[in-house]
């Protein structure tokens, strides 16, 4: 198959960057109302708690969510990448090979992660200076998180260009978050009702997922046959390897996402982590229109690459990176004159003391942006271990300047070494996606 013939597979009259924008406007509606239900919520949860509940709060938030992507298949990629090709062929038992071979990954995952879940949380918990009653929280709250282990759902509504459907689904885990944090507020939950909000919304958004991506698979008949396992490799040559270097590469965003805001709660304290987490959640919400065409470019890449190579995604990739150095600048501005302003509308005045760090996270994610289609790409044309190698040298730089910057600066020290990490990183990526042919 011609790499035209990918890319007109699913909508022949629309090209690769139209149809990414469409699909990115899709997601970025559902979090555009998700970010304001999360405003309601983060500002509800910050102020009841203050600086240092929130902190715990954000600690154990943080620890729940680290575990999920260490243990997490970004199965999703995988259905994607050996999906489609199986779609355009009209394959459906291979298909439906291939969805059943990521659904076992995501179940998988999440009983291997309930079991880590608990021991992690009672035998690290004393050394960083958890309570009994913290650990028990971070325990179960662990557990709840694998739960939503959605990557073979994702992966199908993305294939079938369907994220119309994704962003109603995905709009449920703000939605039943914001539910559940206001009836944890007006029964005086505290942190364990606000805790638990977030467990329910994963699970019910889990099924949501589900729900959406069987109701298309029945009408292409692309579930067809039976999930088995015999002869994937034959049929799906590197799938393993496949999946195992995607879960590398995401489980190493742990260490840029979650362990910086372990790192600051156990070096300074919750009401630091308290801080440092209001100013990753703002420092990021500016960039989700971003992340949104991330996601829906990945589709399109792995369309093109089919039968091509790294000059079909030329053109796209220039194309998006212009739009997404636009915005990231966009978010650079807006925060350097109305940071505070904004910190006090969510947080209060407890949180003022955050604006620094706020500023440098941003320029950070900016600068992000300007590369964000450099790891899709080189996925999409099976080259993931290529990323991993980059994002691992990447974070080994990272953890360097966080162990060296952290005790000396506070917050402030691990906001820079993210900032200048994240250079690191984005200049080993262009350099592996160049070398590709």
């Amino acid at each position: 198959m011609t790499a035209d013939a990918a890319t007109n597979l699913l909508t022949p009259a629309e090209g690769p960057i139209r149809r990414a924008l469409r699909n990115a406007a899709w997601l970025l509606g559902g979090k555009g109302v998700g970010g304001l239900f999360s405003l309601v919520y983060l500002a509800l949860v910050a102020r009841t708690l203050g600086v240092a509940g929130f902190g715990v709060f954000a600690v154990i938030l943080a620890y729940g969510q680290a575990l999920a992507n260490v243990v997490g298949f970004q199965s999703w990629q995988t259905v994607i990448r050996y999906g489609a090709r199986h779609h355009a062929d009209a394959r459906p038992e291979l298909f439906a090979q291939v969805l059943g071979f990521a659904t076992l990954l995501d179940l998988g995952a999440a009983l291997v992660g309930g079991v880590i879940a608990v021991a992690g949380a009672l035998l690290i918990g004393p050394m960083i200076g958890w309570s009994p009653e913290t650990q028990s929280l971070a325990a179960w709250f662990g557990v709840s998180l694998l739960f939503g282990q959605r990557g073979a759902p994702t992966g199908v509504l993305r294939l079938f260009d369907r994220f119309d459907l994704a962003a109603y689904a995905e709009l449920t885990l703000p939605a039943t978050r914001l539910i559940g944090t206001l009836l944890a507020w007006v029964l005086d939950g505290g942190l364990a009702g606000y805790l638990l909000a977030w467990a329910l919304a994963e699970l019910v958004t889990t099924v949501s997922m589900w729900v959406q991506a069987w109701r298309e698979l029945k009408p292409r008949a692309m579930a067809q046959g039976r999930w088995r396992l015999q002869g994937l490799t034959i049929d799906n040559p590197g799938i393993w390897r496949f999946s195992i270097t995607t879960n590398l590469t995401a489980s190493i965003g742990l260490v840029w996402q979650q362990i910086p805001i372990l790192a600051v709660g156990w070096i300074a304290g919750p009401a630091g982590a308290g801080g440092y987490r209001m100013a990753t959640q703002l420092g990021t919400a500016l960039t989700k229109p971003v992340v949104s065409l991330a996601r829906s470019i990945y589709p399109e890449f792995a369309r093109l690459s089919v039968g091509s190579g790294a000059a079909a995604l030329g053109p796209v990739m220039q194309r998006t990176a212009l739009m997404s150095a636009a915005a990231g600048a966009l978010s650079v501005v807006l925060i350097w004159f109305a940071g505070t302003e904004i910190l006090l509308f969510v947080g209060g005045p407890a949180y003022l003391f955050a604006y620094p760090v706020l500023v440098v996270l941003t320029l950070s994610s900016a600068l992000n942006l300007v590369g964000f289609g450099l790891e899709p790409a080189l996925t999409a044309l099976g080259r993931p271990g290529a990323a991993l190698v980059a994002r691992g040298v990447a974070t080994l730089f990272y953890l360097m300047l966080l162990a060296l910057l952290l005790p000396r600066l506070g917050p402030i020290g691990a906001a820079w070494a993210t900032l200048a990490a994240t250079g690191a990183s984005l200049l080993l990526l262009w350099c592996a996606y160049r070398r590709v042919p």
